[in-house]
């Protein structure tokens, strides 16, 4: 949104199919970084949410095969954020933030039950 002005929607599903292509289930977690690398690795490319839909299932990669919707700005690198607000908000101000949350069946189930 910072560049064009319009929010861009982006293809989830192809980073679940094809950055741990061969090596893991993607359904079952995975590191903002590592989405990150994929994209840097092909160009900043990422395809849009409409060219490749979400399938709440890991498929093969078809990242290739579908158009670049990364036209105005391309993911070239990232950076790690410190673990406060503070950062946080700064960080917004020079791009997109991205929050992992590790869960767990036990805390899920302690959450639940409070």
């Amino acid at each position: 949104q910072q560049v064009t002005g319009k929010l861009r929607n982006f293809a989830e599903q192809e980073y679940l199919d094809c950055v741990y292509e061969g090596s893991r289930n993607g359904c079952n977690g995975g590191w903002p970084d590592d989405c990150y690398t994929y994209s840097q690795k092909n160009g900043g490319r990422l395809a849009a949410t409409a060219d490749y839909k979400y399938a709440a299932r890991d498929g093969s990669c078809k990242g290739s095969s579908k158009p670049n919707a990364m036209v105005a700005a391309k993911i070239v690198g990232y950076t790690s954020v410190g673990r406060t607000e503070s950062a946080s908000i700064e960080a917004l101000a020079t791009g997109s933030l991205s929050v992992a949350f590790e869960e767990t069946q036990l805390d899920r189930q302690t959450a639940l039950q409070m």
